[in-house]
């Protein structure tokens, strides 16, 4: 499965991606929403990890873009600050029903939903 992470905090996200590669996923990472719309291009995704509140484009934004373009991509944001919530009521109000993670995100949690969402084969939006 192939997983993009999007965040503005460069270790997180190369921090995930290191993880995810060590337990079998294609993993790439993004540090802002521009380039990670620049690097579906290349590398499209059946998942992506994104930060809700980033530098530029929000993460809910960037994802809507990202699946308006891979519909069947699955949507996991995560956050560590209580202004994304405002952010992501926005989201759930134009019809996005995409997953909410603590952020710092654990690991362990991170790789079961991703298991979860690769056995299901729910590559898509959970609703």
């Amino acid at each position: 499965m192939r997983v993009l992470v999007i965040d503005d905090e460069k270790y997180v996200a190369d921090t995930l991606v290191m993880i995810l590669r060590q337990t079998g996923y294609e993993a790439e990472a993004a540090y802002d929403g521009e380039s990670a719309l620049q690097r579906i291009e290349l590398f499209p995704p059946d998942c992506v990890i994104s930060d809700v509140i980033m530098t530029g484009m929000n993460g809910p934004d960037v994802c809507a873009l990202i699946q308006s373009k891979h519909p069947n991509c699955h949507i996991l944001l995560f956050s560590g600050q209580a202004a994304s919530s405002e952010i992501v009521n926005e989201a759930r109000a134009k019809g996005h029903t995409w997953e909410l993670l603590a952020k710092p995100i654990d690991p362990d949690e991170l790789l079961e939903i991703l298991t979860e969402v690769a056995a299901a084969g729910r590559l898509k939006q959970v609703s």
